[in-house]
């Protein structure tokens, strides 16, 4: 025992020994850098600092060390360092001094610059107390050597920290996460300005596949584009106590779409763009698009946010968007699924405040998938709707567009939210008495607001402040009473489903037991397959009976081969040309004087109503095209209609019905009415040469050129050639179907060559196209023609679609989509989609489809499907608008069409009738 004793305490005596001998570990070093310092001279103290912080940089003098400090001298005059690419190699503080902040510029205009950048190596590095401008991309980057289905060990710069920066005017983003740049912690960060160089894509902060960021306490205001995203299969992510304003794209954006080779499919082969966010208690205030987005997320958290004034442009207050990744083959696309969306407020004056995205493009892709948990949220009531929209086809709302009380019972959803008028301090507190106190349910990983203030563990408030403004501060009564807390839960339903399942499963067993010994010869079996058979056979025969008394045999192969049709290049902004006519006949009907004049009175006063929070991508209210029939005309009626023309609400164009009518008399007809209504009413312009008036023409009763097959409502052969010699460029009355004058081309833009000799010579003609010239005597512009699907005669047959608006059939999401699917185009130009629909507005029963809740919900959908600035662009155009921009097209004209709506064909002036005929007889 001794001698093991003495043996271990001699090892004791050499460790201890050896312990001592061993160099101490060397302490971290603090670095000075002033803008009063000298590169050459300076030995980095504080008594003789550095001039630039790359002095200490250098790689090629191995200065820093890990652990180090780099501090710059923040007293004026000595603070400015106009370096690029100050890129952290291995773990550093980069800090001010205490004496104030220093400012790191660089020039956003060195080419392929950043203004700070950390390395994968220099992860666990801090930025503090900074001020950064400039950089040709990036005010600050993480860097990442990571790269798809590279090894497991290459990572992004991780635990980085950025805390008390101001990052400004930023060449495109303020802060540059990349992908595997784990568990970044951005507090108390200040951005603004950004895109000072590249405007499109210029983030306050863009995280794309960076797990685990925080960001917080910070304010990011006045950038081009987004707040912050995250997006890429970032997990894990929390963004809280932020305020986020005056972006140019949206506030917050949970997911957004990413190009497939930034995704880790190791941890995420679904391709969701965000897994596991929480976005909680963060003011978004003044976006062009969405206030909160979210993009095919996975399980994402939206809590105790106060939204205000968002979605300005398109989307909506809180927005479920879908995405491409590239048209990706291989690319998941998911929708956002295990989303919950709590507590969160929602201050504006009407607009959208919830939206789901559909597409059709890629089998359909759809926003949202399962029971997403919205409850006691705040949304606004107040002078305009507040609305809910979802546009995915199997939506549980009965319309796309609906209020608040819709979308609670289609949906199933915010049963215990608050529809008030919501009134808010400058920094987005409630006012006391304000509906959104004690309002939300208790979450117990939000114990605390956007100031600290601890939550109410019983009622807390809706939105990101728990405590309400100013003592006193006073606002109208509201009505927050909630909805019963109960709502059904569907069993019910299945269980009748399945009772009915039973009792056909044993009527089906009943008639086989029941079937007489003696027809053995057949199973009920086989007879039900002969009876089916002889049933297909009755039903494709009928068809065929149809098809010939709808006369659809005239076109439908032509519908059939669907040539029109032509690809878009991915990622192209398609533009939607949306032109609304009307064979506008107050006099339809033969009524009295009377019931004219209340007929154009309702346009007159109902038509800026239905326009007023209407925009397109050009900030154009939606265009209404009277073609006006000169058998009717009234003086009176049209000085109303160029009122509205003069408010950019319409244009007036001509409509004529005549029958047994010669070449001479339409010649004289067409004349003397165009000049009325030039000379007049200042209603149509005229050619800078010739002084003839120029138009556009429907057809009455569809007879184009002459083309019922019984002779009827037209008699000029060579109509096509009288009607281009006295002053029309192009006819808008296609399609007509089912009508027998209906053409055999359809869902074309082409020209027709008359032939004098016969009628109906537009039956087909060659399609305009880029690059071409005029062909023949006049340009066919078509509206939609194919089938109502989802519309079915007797629930076997579909009707016909042929863009006709009525009571009976209005402009529905589903006919909408329609339309622009078929895509209507001048042909090399299929981004530029024309989709002409018509109706008879003058008539009785059809007027609130056109002027009231339909056709509001109509306009509202297509500027929120087809405008959202990317993927779509929203043009409401005219008739002559229409053939302007399809002449530009004919040009070779590209870009945005809405430049092109003057094109040839100028705007007449729509002067006060009496003053334009004194004017005109002047001279």
């Amino acid at each position: 025992m001794a001698g093991h004793s003495i043996r271990g305490l001699c090892a004791l005596a050499m460790a201890l020994a050896l312990c001592a001998a061993a160099p101490a570990p060397a302490a971290a070093r603090t670095w000075h850098v002033s803008g009063a310092g000298d590169d050459a001279r300076g030995d980095g103290s504080a008594e003789r600092p550095f001039r630039s912080i790359m002095r200490v940089l250098d790689t090629s003098r191995a200065l820093a060390a890990d652990g180090d400090v780099i501090e710059l001298d923040g007293r004026p005059g000595r603070n400015r360092y106009d370096e690029c690419d100050v890129r952290l190699r291995n773990r550093l503080t980069l800090r001010s001094g205490p004496e104030g902040r220093a400012h790191i510029h660089c020039d956003p205009q060195t080419q392929d610059s950043v203004a700070v950048q950390i390395d994968p190596d220099a992860s666990g590095s801090v930025l503090t107390n900074l001020e950064i401008s400039g950089g040709y991309y990036y005010g600050v980057m993480l860097q990442t050597n990571w790269y798809q289905d590279g090894p497991d060990s290459d990572i992004g710069a991780s635990d980085v920290v950025l805390e008390d920066l101001l990052i400004r005017d930023t060449g495109r983003d303020g802060i540059k996460i990349t992908p595997r740049s784990r568990r970044a912690t951005i507090r108390r960060v200040e951005i603004h300005g950004t895109g000072r160089r590249d405007a499109e894509n210029a983030d306050g902060i863009d995280n794309v596949n960076g797990d685990g960021m925080v960001v917080e306490d910070s304010y990011i205001h006045d950038v081009a584009t987004t707040g912050l995203y995250f997006k890429g299969g970032a997990r894990d992510v929390v963004v809280q106590r932020n305020r986020i304003e005056n972006t140019g794209d949206a506030g917050i954006l949970a997911g957004f779409d990413t190009s497939v080779g930034f995704f880790d499919l190791d941890a995420n082969p679904g391709y969701h763009e965000a897994i596991r966010g929480i976005v909680r208690n963060n003011v978004v205030r003044n976006t062009r698009y969405a206030g909160i987005g979210l993009y095919a997320t996975l399980d994402t958290v939206v809590a105790h946010n106060t939204i205000i004034d968002a979605a300005r442009d398109g989307q909506s207050a809180l927005f479920f968007g879908i995405v491409f990744q590239d048209w990706y083959g291989e690319a998941g696309r998911p929708p956002n699924t295990g989303v919950s969306l709590l507590n969160n407020l929602v201050v504006q004056d009407g607009g959208h405040c919830v939206e789901i995205r559909w597409s059709p493009e890629l089998g359909g892709l759809s926003a949202l998938a399962g029971t997403p948990r919205i409850d006691f949220n705040g949304y606004p009531q107040g002078g305009r709707p507040c609305r809910f929209v979802d546009q995915r086809p199997d939506s549980p709302l009965a319309m796309a567009v609906t209020g608040f009380d819709g979308w609670r019972a289609g949906m199933g959803v915010d049963a215990h939210s608050v529809q008030a008028h919501f009134l808010v301090d400058a920094s987005g507190r409630p006012l006391a008495g304000s509906a959104a106190l004690a309002a939300a349910t208790p979450l117990p990983d939000v114990p605390a607001d956007i100031a600290g203030d601890p939550r109410s563990e019983a009622e807390p408030t809706i939105g990101a402040f728990e405590k309400p403004a100013a003592a006193g501060a006073a606002i109208g009564a509201l009505d927050a009473r909630r909805p019963p807390t109960t709502t059904p839960t569907g069993d019910g339903l299945r269980e009748v489903a399945g009772d009915t399942a039973v009792v056909a499963r044993s009527g089906l067993a009943r008639l086989q037991h029941a079937w007489p010994r003696a027809a053995d010869w057949i199973s009920p079996m086989t007879l039900l397959l002969l009876a089916l058979g002889l049933l297909g056979l009755a039903t494709l025969a009928f068809a065929l009976w149809m098809a010939n008394r709808r006369n659809l045999t005239g076109w439908l192969l032509a519908w059939m081969r669907q040539d029109w049709r032509a690809p878009v290049a991915a990622g192209t902004t398609r533009h939607l040309m949306f032109c609304f006519v009307d064979h506008y006949e107050p006099a339809w009907g033969k009524p009295d004087l009377a019931k004219e004049r209340a007929r154009v009175a309702r346009w007159r006063r109902d038509l800026p109503v239905l326009c007023a929070n209407h925009r397109d991508a050009d900030g154009r209210p939606p265009v209404h095209s009277f073609f006006y029939p000169e058998e009717e005309y009234r003086e009176e009626h049209l000085d109303a209609l160029v009122e509205l023309c003069r408010q950019g609400l319409g244009e007036i164009e001509i409509h004529l019905h005549h029958d047994n009518d010669t070449e001479a008399n339409l010649r004289a007809t067409l004349s003397r009415f165009t000049e009325l209504l030039a000379t007049r009413h200042d209603a149509l312009p005229r050619d800078p040469v010739t002084g003839q008036p120029r138009w556009a023409f429907i057809h009455g009763n569809w007879a184009l050129d002459n083309s019922h097959p019984h002779g009827r409502h037209c008699g000029v052969d060579n109509e096509l050639v009288v009607l281009r010699e006295t002053g029309c460029y192009a006819d808008f009355t296609l399609p007509s179907a089912p009508d027998p004058c209906q053409t055999r081309a359809v869902n074309r833009i082409y020209y027709a060559k008359d032939d004098p000799a016969r009628p109906k010579s537009h039956d087909t003609g060659p399609r305009v196209k880029v690059g071409g010239a005029t062909e023949g005597d006049l340009m066919i512009i078509q509206g939609p023609l194919g089938f109502r699907w989802k519309h079915r005669k007797w629930g076997i047959l579909p009707r016909i679609e042929n863009s006709d608006i009525r009571a009976v059939a209005p402009a529905t999401r589903d006919r909408i989509d329609a339309w622009v699917d078929t895509g209507i185009h001048v042909e090399g130009r299929p981004e530029w989609i024309f989709v002409k629909i018509h109706t008879h507005g003058a008539e009785d029963q059809d007027m609130d489809a056109l002027l009231g809740q339909a056709m509001d919900e109509a306009h509202t959908y297509l500027e929120t499907r087809y405008n959202d600035g990317r993927d779509w662009k929203l043009h409401y155009v005219s008739a002559r608008e229409a053939y302007n921009i399809a002449k530009a097209a004919e040009a070779g004209l590209a870009g945005d069409p809405g430049q092109y709506r003057d094109h040839l064909i100028p705007r007449p002036g729509y002067g006060i009738g009496a003053a334009a005929q004194r004017r005109a007889a002047a001279g």
